[in-house]
């Protein structure tokens, strides 16, 4: 397979226009890059946790996909458990609107550390509040932080945040594929030490809140995955932390003793670099998902696969090449070497077998591959493609990692995926 010519001077236009754009994002951009480790000793926030947020009222029609159970809450209380990467003794936490059509209102927040499905530790459950207020509103395209948390999370714990929402709040800004189990039921049980649990008291969708920073006084790395479903875990199993990304930190907490790593998932299943459909589009998204991650160091960026699928089977009209493709991801590449990241590539795993394969398609993927393979301007390549493919038949996943639509993985191809990837790129 030969590289397509990118040379052109359409190809020059393109990649030009895109890498300015990254450029701009990138210039005045407070992520922290890799002048946060080795900085004075001070309690400082990390970014630990993160869940990018699309707005449900998007047309998605043409997947058949039904839209997520809920798009409005009204006295009812919300529990959604995050699993933390790097742990502290304080942490805070984001809520926002970008989609939302009225402010939402959040009468009551209250955190505490999971000890399962729908509980919490009724010793560990504290009161978040909002410069010092206990209830706060989120405007519309806006966002809140609140004030320190102190709570002890180690390593690798979940927090459960409960939301009590007294008033009529639509549910437009939500992270639509979150591979969680959340909770929620009518009235105040925002301090209950356990959520009803039965199937109508279940979502999958995550809601309003979308980052969460602990604050240390010790340096650390904080590394975001950035892509598509393919790192937001679509396939792997609800509520398990299955997803690569998890089991990275997890492989990184066990076997890269004293050096403190904070992996963070910004995957947005169905996204693209290119267009915007299923969230704010990947040239646009990379700036506020990873280069204003609070104390940054590295990026994994793995995303093109739906640029080159959707096209072919369902939106015609929102072209993109292959060499659209890596202008892309080589723009993201530079802007993230600009903000002073480590950059690693990942390859693009196969897809054969999956509604939107064809042969146009697996051509255009083994020439972004192959670009990806060549490049000499990251840290290190990670060839996802290798590790999961079927040695019989490259074009698709092995049978034992693939999921039944033949394009995401199961728990033991997300493993796989992690386990594809050197630790002492991180030490």
């Amino acid at each position: 397979m030969q590289f397509p010519p990118a040379h052109t001077p359409a190809r020059r236009r393109f990649f030009l226009s895109v890498l300015g754009a990254w450029a701009a994002g990138a210039a005045g951009c407070g992520g922290g890059g890799g002048g946060d480790v080795g900085g004075p000793v001070q309690a400082k926030p990390v970014a630990t946790w993160a869940a990018v947020l699309n707005d449900l009222q998007e047309d998605v029609r043409f997947l058949n996909i039904p839209a997520p159970a809920r798009q409005a809450f009204q006295n009812e209380t919300l529990r959604q458990t995050a699993q933390i990467s790097l742990g502290g003794d304080q942490i805070r936490i984001r809520f926002a609107n970008p989609y939302g059509k009225a402010a939402v209102p959040l009468a009551r927040v209250r955190a505490a550390l999971s000890t399962g499905p729908g509980s919490v530790d009724g010793a560990t459950d504290v009161a978040v509040t909002f410069d010092g207020q206990a209830s706060v509103s989120i405007p519309p395209g806006g966002q809140v932080w609140s004030d320190k948390v102190s709570i002890r999370v180690p390593d690798g714990g979940s927090v459960a945040v409960s939301v009590y929402l007294r008033d009529a709040a639509d549910a437009f800004s939500a992270h639509r594929y979150a591979n969680a189990v959340h909770h929620v039921a009518p009235g105040d049980l925002s301090s209950a030490a356990a959520m009803p649990l039965g199937a109508d008291h279940q979502l999958t969708a995550s809601y309003w809140m979308d980052a969460i920073e602990v604050f240390r006084t010790a340096p650390a790395r904080v590394v975001v995955a950035f892509g598509d479903s393919l790192t937001d875990g679509n396939g792997s199993t609800l509520g398990a932390h299955r997803r690569y990304p998890d089991l990275l930190s997890a492989r990184l907490r066990q076997g890269l003793a004293g050096v403190p790593v904070s992996v963070v998932n910004a995957g947005l299943g169905g996204n693209r670099w290119l267009h915007n459909r299923f969230g704010l589009r990947g040239v646009d998204r990379f700036r506020r998902d990873v280069l204003a991650m609070a104390g940054v160091t590295d990026v994994i960026i793995q995303m093109g696969i739906n640029d080159i699928g959707f096209q072919l089977a369902w939106t015609p009209e929102e072209k993109a090449t292959s060499a659209d493709v890596i202008a892309s991801l080589s723009g993201a590449v530079a802007a993230a070497k600009g903000a002073g990241l480590r950059v690693y590539l990942g390859t693009l795993t196969p897809f054969k077998g999956h509604v939107y394969f064809s042969e146009q398609g697996e051509q255009m993927r083994q020439a972004v591959n192959q670009w990806i393979r060549a490049n000499t301007e990251v840290a290190a390549v990670f060839d996802f493609d290798a590790a999961v493919r079927d040695p019989a038949e490259p074009e698709r996943i092995l049978a034992a990692y693939r999921d039944a639509d033949n394009l995401h993985l199961n728990d033991l191809g997300y493993a796989r995926m992690a386990e594809s990837i050197p630790l002492s790129r991180f030490a």
